[in-house]
């Protein structure tokens, strides 16, 4: 599998940077994972909309969907030729979408182009050569994150890769990150005050904790994302993690790509 980055920023973008979205391709498939504002024009610079197999959005921030808007127009009409892309939402997302496409201008804006399905957060995505598997983490809104595999039968061999999406401390994201090749793990916050509220209400993690996650999984490789990034490069980041983390650590740069 390789996995490219095409947007690492926070909701509060880093200048000259996207938002969430990344790109997974493994075997003949290619899977958008969260499509945040500015990854379109990023993606467009590796490959055509029309080559991905699906586009899968972890929750329904802006942050992580509103360049839907930006792929409808780069995508072709739905013809003979051009099937509709498929766009896996989270449970009850749809009628979000119908909201944004009035707002784009016309109902049926996405209809004309995108077939929106509902994942149930349990089962796990079947998308040509790869296999997405939900877990909810703890956020401001319904999230999901992934671990994602590639079939043994595309020759990708057998690595996984583990997506945290966005999340508070919670048992879940050691199920994401248990024994991954490559964990890409969300430290959206530079420090936590000691009188701050409880995890679960403030939606994120620092550095530290995305470490211990990854120190408890025994990670093959962290790679930290959703992160506000300043002329250092996010070596703050890195060194925050790797005090509780004994592996290696990276900052997702844009278009930077592993394989695996």
């Amino acid at each position: 599998m390789r996995f490219t980055v095409l947007g690492r920023s926070p909701a509060v973008p880093n200048p000259g940077e996207a938002c969430a979205g990344y790109l997974v391709e493994g075997g003949r498939s290619r899977v958008m994972v969260d499509i945040g504002p500015g990854t379109v024009a990023q993606l467009l610079r590796l490959c055509n909309p029309w080559e991905l197999d699906a586009v899968v959005i972890s929750h329904m921030h802006t942050d992580h969907f509103l360049d839907l808007v930006t792929m409808r127009y780069s995508f072709p009409w739905k013809d003979e030729a051009n099937p509709k892309l498929k766009v896996y939402l989270p449970p009850g997302a749809t009628a979000q979408m119908e909201h944004v496409a009035l707002g784009a201008g016309l109902p049926d804006y996405f209809a004309r182009s995108f077939a929106f399905i509902e994942h149930d957060g349990v089962g796990a995505l079947e998308l040509g050569d790869l296999r997405l598997e939900p877990t909810p983490t703890v956020h401001f809104v319904p999230t999901w994150g992934f671990r994602v595999t590639a079939r043994p039968a595309s020759g990708d061999g057998a690595g996984t890769i583990g997506y945290s999406a966005d999340s508070s401390p919670t048992p879940n994201l050691d199920v994401l990150a248990d024994r991954v090749d490559l964990f890409i793990c969300e430290s959206a916050l530079r420090s936590v005050a000691d009188d701050a509220p409880p995890p679960e209400r403030r939606g994120h993690l620092v550095p530290e904790e995305a470490g211990e996650v990854a120190q408890r999984g025994r990670v093959g490789r962290m790679v930290l994302t959703h992160l506000p990034v300043n002329s250092d490069g996010g070596q703050w980041a890195v060194d925050q993690a790797a005090t509780t983390f004994e592996g290696p650590v990276e900052v997702a740069d844009t278009l930077r790509a592993w394989d695996l």
